[in-house]
């Protein structure tokens, strides 16, 4: 397998990583039970060797392209902190390793945070090195084989993960479409758009326990109330917490900063692109995005608003134009340096992000108990997804069911904004979502 050319998507997370924004993705565990820490090491060193990327790092050729190679010297690494607070060191692929597992003790039990580098995965890929270290772990405990119970994977697909099926009938059919995506990508090139206006340097320069961010959730009893809400009105979740998160942000900005975000709000919404034939594909990064400007100022209306996001994001699926950054993408990778400048720049990208990873625990076929995982002796009791921040986007949001609740993570830049600022938010948009359910 190795070498392995990068696909255009990866070299772009790569390129895109800067010290004080490390382009990595982080899911946060919270369990109840002992941790066996000789255990907890070789499921994930198991877990990362299924998917073949163990021992990868990041080579430049003399011909100019950047590849995946395989290095012994390298592997996932455990590292235990006892008690202390999380501390992270970033992940530099040329050296490795691509991902790392960081676990300290709790009163009753442990937290385990797993880092992975973006330009390996996506943030549902991502999840897989979760999943299969939860099944590995449960597996070693027991004595049975590492990958007992888990689906196999066809390594050989990975060099098909870059494919955008640009020649399949569905593609084709719209392709006379995709001129009205190109002018419509055009349009946010040229469209300005507000960015939050926390004053920089304000917060803790140290940003220790990164990455730092707060929580909104939503329990069984809440969630099921804004379901049977979103299915009367025809509407997905995702596009009630599209709205709930544009309308909070233009209210708790204006309440935070003394004015409103002016003009344009701009989310950045990733787009998984696996498909039933990517079922054998080990972990890779497999998504593309688009962005959704809106303004919010004008459209108060949460249920209007969230109406017209479904639309246009079924546009989107329906016409397949969710490829097109993939494709702009591909058409900058042609030249590496390039590719480095259009990344390079010391600007702001979009307002914020929203991730919905949705219910990423599903049908590991291990027992549950009160609707929680168990595993080798622990009880699975919490999970957060935290996603990237960027140069002039300060506040990211991430979000996963699990166990009948819905979390969403506000990871910010502790530079920018404080934890008081943030959760004033996530209470504002824990409100925002039950607005009209209750």
């Amino acid at each position: 397998m190795f070498p392995l050319r990068m696909s255009s998507i990866e070299r772009l997370h790569f390129h895109d990583d800067w010290p004080e924004f490390p382009n990595q993705i982080f899911a946060r565990a919270q369990f109840r039970g002992e941790l066996k820490l000789e255990y907890a090491r070789e499921a994930l060193i198991a877990a990362a060797r299924r998917h073949v990327w163990s021992n990868a790092v990041v080579r430049g050729g003399r011909d100019g392209a950047w590849r995946w190679e395989w290095d012994e010297s390298t592997e996932p690494q455990f590292v235990w902190q006892g008690e202390q607070p999380f501390q992270f060191e970033p992940i530099d692929l040329r050296r490795g390793p691509v991902c790392r597992m960081v676990a300290r003790q709790l009163p009753e039990g442990c937290e385990l945070t797993f880092q992975v580098h973006h330009a390996v995965v996506d943030g549902l890929c991502g999840l897989q090195y979760l999943r299969d270290w939860l099944v590995i772990y449960d597996n070693l405990i027991a004595g049975r084989p590492h990958e007992a119970g888990l689906p196999g994977l066809d390594i050989e697909r990975l060099r098909d993960r870059n494919r955008l099926g640009l020649l399949k009938r569905k593609y084709l059919l719209n392709l006379w479409r995709q001129g009205i995506g190109l002018f419509g990508a055009s349009k946010f090139l040229f469209r300005r758009f507000a960015t939050i206006q926390a004053p920089s340097g304000q917060a803790d320069e140290s940003n220790v326990g990164f990455p730092n961010y707060e929580v909104a959730s939503w329990n069984e009893s809440e969630l099921s109330a804004v379901r049977s809400f979103v299915r009367r009105e025809k509407i997905s979740l995702n596009d009630w917490l599209l709205a709930a998160l544009f309308l909070s942000l233009q209210q708790w900005h204006e309440e935070q900063f003394g004015s409103g975000l002016s003009g344009w709000s701009r989310l950045i919404v990733p787009i998984n692109l696996r498909t039933p034939e990517d079922r054998l594909l080990p972990a890779a990064n497999r998504a593309s995005l688009v962005q959704l400007d809106r303004r919010p100022q004008a459209e108060k209306d949460q249920l209007a608003l969230a109406k017209g996001i479904s639309y246009e994001l079924g546009l989107i699926r329906d016409w397949q134009l969710d490829r097109m950054f993939l494709l702009l993408v591909r058409g900058m990778s042609v030249s590496d340096a390039w590719l480095r400048s259009a990344v390079g720049r010391r600007k702001s990208r979009a307002t914020s992000m929203l991730t919905n990873v949705g219910k990423p625990l599903l049908r590991l076929g291990l027992p549950l108990e009160e609707g929680r995982v168990l595993a080798g002796g622990l009880r699975l009791e919490l999970l957060d997804v935290i996603g990237p921040i960027r140069y002039g986007m300060p506040l990211s949001f991430a979000v996963a069911e699990y166990a009948g609740n819905l979390r969403m993570t506000a990871h910010f830049d502790r530079q920018r904004l404080n934890s008081e600022q943030v959760q004033a938010l996530v209470s504002r948009i824990e409100r925002q979502l039950k607005a009209l359910t209750f």
